[in-house]
């Protein structure tokens, strides 16, 4: 067993963080995705000095698109990444949705929002946290907590001690089961599943309206910074049972979304995607937990609330969470900090939840869409 170096400071009176100001303690953040890194920002600003652990050999480099609101750029900024948000293209703008004849659901008041890479977000969040600050191949097992601090146990046999340990490490979080025993994830008890794929596409894609259409089908197609095409087809209801392969399954899907034989650009780019370059999962999510927090261990994103994505703001309300984290902690001791943490969450996704449902209950395209706008409205105008 190998202690993990944590540099001079680590010991002693002298720990530091980057400004060269004394560090209110430290702190590790399982899990180096947008949410993990958004918390090693917003606890650096609180004056933790952190340290970011990831499981994977090294930090993820794919992804899709992602939904951008102004409710994700106004939590990015209040971290501290405004300045530098001009490195991110967000690229196809959208504001309204169509049903299967091609008509437009104008709600009125839908807010607007851009698709951005997921993977040019992960590049500016790794460059803003420092790469020195990020170690990959250690996944977190275990963890000792005293009344000192804590001490990270991870599966290669090293450790670590710390003074806080955030678990941002998803929805299969293992500092969540082991915070939380039984709070597994299970699959979506809508029955919802997915399917998606990058490619380069260089037909014209029309206007990126999103496609709402029958038997709790979506579907749209957008065009990324990169050049490259971003479609995503989802569906409620997905028992299973299919005899297809993901392409074929997406395929037989897109009649879901569009009435008669006049050409529809989604069915175009599934056809042109590689049959191998076609992912699909049925949607797992995590039950509603009882406690979000230790002493000296915290949720964060995915790892304490992991929801169906079609509330198009996973990433946003784990930004979220990283924001207000940083927030209690620069206001407060580690423990308090917790505590205020906790309850503001638990209440705030009791209402997520209410929002995530009635959208998934929607029996019209009109309907999901006025509930989808209210939703969002909601999200914008409501963070702590």
């Amino acid at each position: 067993m190998t202690e993990i170096p944590t540099g001079p400071g680590h010991r002693g009176p002298k720990l530091h963080v980057s400004n060269g100001t004394r560090a209110r303690g430290r702190a590790i953040v399982a899990g180096a995705g947008i949410v993990g890194l958004s918390t090693a920002l917003s606890l650096r600003r609180a004056g933790f000095e952190v340290a970011v652990r990831e499981r994977e050999p090294q930090i993820r480099q794919t992804g899709a698109g992602l939904g951008v609101w102004q409710h994700t750029i106004t939590e990015l900024e209040r971290i501290g990444l405004g300045p530098r948000l001009s490195e991110i293209k967000a690229e196809q703008s959208f504001q309204r949705f169509r049903d299967p004849s091609g008509a437009v659901l104008d709600v009125g008041d839908m807010p607007p929002g851009r698709v951005m890479h997921r993977r040019q977000l992960s590049a500016l969040l790794v460059s803003a946290v420092g790469e020195e600050n990020i170690r990959t191949g250690k996944e977190v097992v275990d963890y000792t907590e005293d009344e000192a601090g804590i001490t990270v146990h991870y599966a290669d046999g090293d450790q670590e001690r710390a003074d806080l340990l955030v678990g941002a490490d998803g929805l299969n979080s293992r500092v969540r089961r082991r915070l939380v025993p039984g709070s597994e994830s299970h699959y979506d008890e809508e029955g919802h599943h997915v399917w998606r794929a990058i490619l380069q596409f260089d037909g014209d894609i029309g206007d990126g309206y999103p496609t709402i259409g029958y038997h709790r089908t979506r579907g749209t197609v957008t065009r990324l910074a990169d050049g490259s095409c971003f479609w995503v087809l989802a569906q409620f209801g997905v028992t299973g049972g299919f005899t297809g392969s993901p392409r074929q399954e997406a395929l037989a899907r897109v009649e879901n979304l569009h009435d008669g034989p006049s050409r529809f650009v989604l069915r175009e780019v599934v056809l042109a995607t590689p049959e191998d370059s076609v992912l699909d999962n049925r949607v797992a999510v995590v039950p509603e937990i009882p406690r979000w927090k230790s002493n000296r261990i915290v949720l964060a994103g995915d790892a304490a609330h992991a929801m169906s994505p079609h509330i198009g703001s996973g990433a946003s309300l784990g930004i979220e969470d990283a924001r207000v984290l940083g927030d209690r902690l620069s206001q407060a001791d580690i423990a308090p900090a917790l505590d205020s943490y906790q309850t503001d969450r638990i209440a705030r996704y009791r209402q997520v939840r209410q929002h995530a449902k009635a959208m998934a209950a929607a029996p019209t395209p009109v309907s999901y869409v006025e509930r989808f706008s209210r939703y969002l409205n909601w999200l914008n105008n409501t963070a702590a």
